[in-house]
């Protein structure tokens, strides 16, 4: 598998498992961190935060192979770029939340960052 098909398959699990998360507490409602250990049942009997667990580590495992075929230097601002400039449109498109001009600007500008760290 080409470093780039591992690349997308950590940073498309990575978007999933905090989708899957989010639409879980949505689910739950707001907890405080002092009602976390007495949610702790609730929380990890949700379908949707155990789908979202399973995304991440999932991603932790293919970053794993990620970082066995690319420097870390490389590796890491390109996935974590990736995945918050694509966890802000989805937060836009599926959760309705606010896009401000700034926020483009600030994508447009981590995209840019990407294209000149993954550039040789």
């Amino acid at each position: 598998m080409s470093r780039y098909m591992v690349m997308l398959f950590v940073v498309t699990f990575n978007i999933c498992g905090h989708v899957f998360l989010k639409i879980g507490m949505n689910q739950l409602g707001a907890i405080t961190p002092t009602a976390f250990l007495t949610n702790f049942s609730r929380i990890f009997t949700n379908i949707a935060v155990l789908v979202g667990l399973f995304c991440y580590v999932s991603s932790v495992g293919g970053y794993m192979v990620l970082l066995s075929k690319i420097d870390i230097s490389i590796a890491y601002p390109i996935v974590t770029s990736l995945a918050y400039g694509a966890i802000i449109l989805v937060s836009f498109f599926m959760f309705k939340e606010p896009f401000s001009l700034t926020k483009w600007i600030g994508l447009v500008l981590i995209l840019g960052g990407v294209l000149l760290v993954g550039t040789k």
